[in-house]
């Protein structure tokens, strides 16, 4: 099914919803400061804020939240600075489940740092534990059969860790100037999210989750403020 595509402020749209109405999130919200972007200029703590209430809001029990995030610059890392105080401020029922690193290929850095090739992205999950956890593997065999006959492997193939290395960022083609490879939701998808269920993106940029959604069965809403184009879902179907 096509992914329903609405354009608008995220937090206006998706205030009018129902609660507990979204099975996942997937989304890659402005970093702040990174970007030349006034989008990316005028992101501030106060918006992660904002953002944690409405997944809270808007997720069904155990549904997971995969939010990208920066390390920001000197005296502005809002994405950490949320992060440091979302199981303090008890508020909401989300919990910090993972941290996820995608290593990408090429490194950006200066002559008196460490050449630097991460982005990081949290896993939430309201409650203790997600609903839904299809353990992710890789496309690599891992050449053994277990650590020892009393603890045969499960699969052939690796099982996947929270540092990404096997997928590459977008080097030419972008739609979107923060466009990431829709490998990465699909991911986040088939993980976190059975056929069927309710996936969000309120930043949807280019609508790469929504290419991941579809050719996963899942119904998808993009929410994307700008008039950004986006792919041709119907070439993707």
């Amino acid at each position: 099914m096509l992914p329903r595509v609405i354009r608008g402020d995220a937090f206006e749209v998706a205030l009018k919803w129902p609660k507990a109405s979204v099975d996942l999130f997937v989304m890659d919200p402005p970093y702040g400061k990174i970007l030349k972007e006034e989008w990316d200029q005028t992101w501030h703590f106060a918006d992660y804020i904002r953002l944690e209430t409405l997944i809270d809001r808007l997720l069904v029990p155990g549904g997971a939240a995969y939010v990208w995030g920066g390390i920001g610059t000197p005296g502005h890392r809002p994405f950490f600075q949320w992060l440091a105080g979302i199981e303090v401020r008890r508020a909401a029922a989300l919990r910090i489940y993972d941290l996820i690193t995608w290593r990408k290929r090429r490194a950006y850095g200066k002559s008196d740092a460490y050449l630097f090739t991460r982005e990081e992205c949290v896993m939430l999950v309201k409650g203790l534990k997600p609903r839904v956890f299809n353990i992710p593997l890789l496309e690599e065999k891992r050449g053994y059969a277990g650590y020892n006959k009393d603890y045969p492997a499960k699969s052939e193939y690796l099982r996947r860790t929270n540092v990404w290395t096997d997928v590459t960022e977008l080097f030419k083609g972008k739609i979107h100037k923060a466009e990431k490879p829709s490998k990465l939701a699909e991911i986040m998808i088939e993980t976190s999210s059975r056929k069927g269920d309710h996936v969000v993106d309120l930043f949807a940029g280019s609508g790469s989750t929504g290419v991941a959604a579809m050719k996963l069965g899942r119904k998808c809403t993009l929410v994307e403020k700008s008039n950004c184009v986006m792919h041709d879902f119907k070439a993707v179907a």
